[in-house]
């Protein structure tokens, strides 16, 4: 529940206006200025929230905790929550300079110190579930007053005015990006309030053990997002060609492919370092990968909604999505449990990504996206017969035919690639 809670405050506390921040950053020359006139209205929905969290802390730790004495935490909680308006502010700064190791660093730091915080407090105190929920905050606090004082130099001086035209622009791009996030957030946790409510326990374990598994391609998200979406803007600012775009999305395509069809492969291996008692999650997590295979691609798909400000697409990508898994946890899950879910939340991200692109596409001149969709219908279809099938040697002979499929489908930027490594090797030479 506090993870829970965590993830529905991420989502709404920046109320999209970390979103319009990225989005204008290079078209406004005074980026201080841009920075702070950004986090005047999280900041001021932030204090409010704080002081709800405050009056009401027995009641929101009687909902969080199922006990009214844990207020310190919901204290904890609502301090948290403006200093993660700075960091995620920061952050972005740091990201759209493109400050590839600062910004690394800053990261590492913030999430050091919630592991050494978090550690500290279960050496001294007992292991307990309050015990991490504290180290965990205590961590989060110590960590983004670090990244504050770090980056002191953003705040001098204050605005002394605010910027109402730039505000304006500003929500306008950004409210309702917190409703299509909203939408978005609910294909995280629909899965597991289904589970909890049609099935059991043990089949909500093995489900989790599955997503923990796929969140390993999670990190070529994260990765690919870091570069890509201050890149991105830049490029559109700069009227760079649409065969860059095209570029990209195809080679990420090919990558994040060829790294799916090897955690199927070697999934035997990947699931027994968790537990004995999670095999079945073998079955689940290629389904569970299409989070973020199709989290990824479609940020290459989508540039159309955010070039042109047309945030409320997201909304209509996101309801659809949202509905589409909704139906197929209420068909699935009742009848086949942990396995109907994960089919119908892979289901649920490729409609996403299906409709984030279809949307783009109709503001923006794009590029073909066919080998994309085709490939992503191929990927899901192999993943649901990796769910229900038995026979190892027929899956593994699959998955290097679809890897052999991948490779020529993508020759050709395989080529490009391989000339633009050489002549870089050249030119140095």
């Amino acid at each position: 529940m506090f993870f829970l809670a965590q993830t529905f405050l991420i989502y709404v506390i920046y109320l999209g206006f970390d979103q319009a921040f990225t989005r204008e950053y290079h078209d406004h020359e005074n980026k201080r200025e841009l920075l702070q006139q950004a986090m005047l209205v999280p900041l001021l929905g932030s204090l409010i929230f704080q002081l709800i969290l405050v009056v009401f802390a027995a009641p929101f730790s009687q909902l969080l905790f199922e006990s009214p004495q844990y207020t310190r935490a919901i204290y904890l909680f609502a301090l948290s929550s403006g200093l993660l308006i700075f960091e995620r502010f920061l952050l972005l700064t740091v990201r759209m300079q493109n400050k590839a190791i600062q910004f690394s660093v800053y990261s590492i730091l913030v999430k050091f110190m919630v592991l050494f915080i978090t550690l500290l407090f279960l050496f001294f105190g007992p292991p307990t579930f309050i015990t991490v929920v504290y180290g965990m905050l205590l961590g989060q606090i110590i960590g983004d007053c670090l990244l504050v004082l770090a980056n002191l130099a953003l705040f001098r001086p204050l605005i002394r005015q605010i910027d109402r035209n730039l505000i304006k622009k500003l929500s306008r791009f950004g409210l309702p990006t917190v409703v299509g996030t909203f939408l978005y957030s609910l294909l995280m946790i629909i899965d597991k309030m289904m589970l909890r409510y049609f099935a059991d326990f043990a089949a909500l374990g093995i489900y989790t053990a599955a997503f923990k598994v796929a969140s390993a391609l999670m990190i070529l998200q994260v990765s690919f997002a870091n570069f890509w979406i201050p890149t991105s803007y830049e490029w559109f600012k700069k009227g760079k060609p649409l065969i860059y775009y095209e570029r990209v999305s195809h080679f990420i395509m090919f990558v994040l492919a060829i790294f799916f069809l090897l955690m199927v492969f070697f999934k035997e291996t990947i699931v027994i370092l968790l537990s004995q008692d999670y095999l079945e999650a073998q079955y689940l997590f290629p389904l569970l990968c299409f989070y973020p295979l199709m989290m990824t691609i479609s940020e290459t798909t989508n540039l159309g909604i955010v070039f042109y400000k047309k945030s409320h697409l997201n909304i209509a990508a996101s309801l659809l999505a949202v509905l589409a898994a909704s139906l197929g946890h209420l068909l699935l899950v009742p009848t086949i449990g942990a396995t109907g879910a994960a089919c119908a939340t892979a289901l649920g991200y490729l409609v996403f990504f299906f409709a984030r692109t279809y949307f783009s596409m109709t503001y923006w001149q794009g590029f073909s996206v066919k080998r994309q969709i085709s490939l992503s219908i191929m990927l899901y279809c192999f993943a649901l017969f990796t769910a229900f099938n038995r026979t190892l040697w027929l899956e593994k002979s699959l998955v290097l035919l679809l890897m052999l499929f991948v490779v020529v489908l993508y020759r050709k930027e395989l080529k490009q690639v391989t000339r633009f490594v050489q002549e870089r090797k050249i030119n140095k030479a």
